[in-house]
């Protein structure tokens, strides 16, 4: 008489079986952390209403950086991004010459470590805020400041760089801004 029971009852696994599971755990683990994805913040403050100007010429002025970050060119870097931003954007014709400038200020820079996202969400974020003010003359009249910040606090792989485009992704806000100011009729309210 056979015993069915011992053949039916689960005993312990053979130990490669254990190994390849754990293995491939780890595995999934490993690329589910690498591969989270990036998370992009935007805030935008729009300004109070006043008249965009009616030929929509501007000048551009160099940008100035405020945050104390050294290691690269900030100023130039965010100046070439508000021009290739404007431009695409059709708001405005960029001219030399012209009595309203863009002038722009980088009120804030942090670097940020993909690595420190990766470990601990919020820790190594990449952040930048940019101002940008319509200064009119003759008069020297503020005719609207837009704000744009931008920030990854949080994800993998795809985070790393984000110092690179994190200061076009925060002109990319107040490019948003300006859209809204210039579509505006006359005398509307903010939106």
């Amino acid at each position: 008489m056979c015993d069915e029971s011992a053949a039916t009852a689960p005993g312990p696994k053979p130990a490669g079986v254990q190994v390849i599971r754990i293995v491939g755990f780890a595995v999934w683990l490993a690329v589910a952390l690498l591969t989270s994805g990036c998370v992009m913040e935007s805030a935008s403050i729009l300004p109070e209403r006043s008249a965009a100007p009616a030929d929509r010429v501007v000048q551009v002025q160099p940008c100035h950086d405020r945050s104390g970050f050294t290691g690269r060119n900030l100023g130039e870097e965010t100046t070439r991004a508000l021009i290739e931003k404007v431009r695409a954007s059709a708001l405005f014709e960029v001219r030399e010459g012209v009595p309203v400038s863009l002038i722009c200020d980088i009120e804030r820079f942090e670097e940020g470590s993909a690595l420190k996202r990766w470990v601990w969400p919020t820790w190594g974020a990449t952040i930048a805020q940019v101002a940008v003010s319509v200064w009119q003359q003759p008069g020297d009249r503020v005719l609207a400041t837009f704000r744009g910040q931008a920030s990854v606090r949080a994800g993998g792989l795809y985070t790393v760089g984000a110092d690179q485009y994190i200061l076009g992704a925060a002109v990319d806000a107040i490019v948003a801004q300006m859209r809204v100011w210039v579509s505006a009729p006359i005398g509307a309210p903010p939106r």
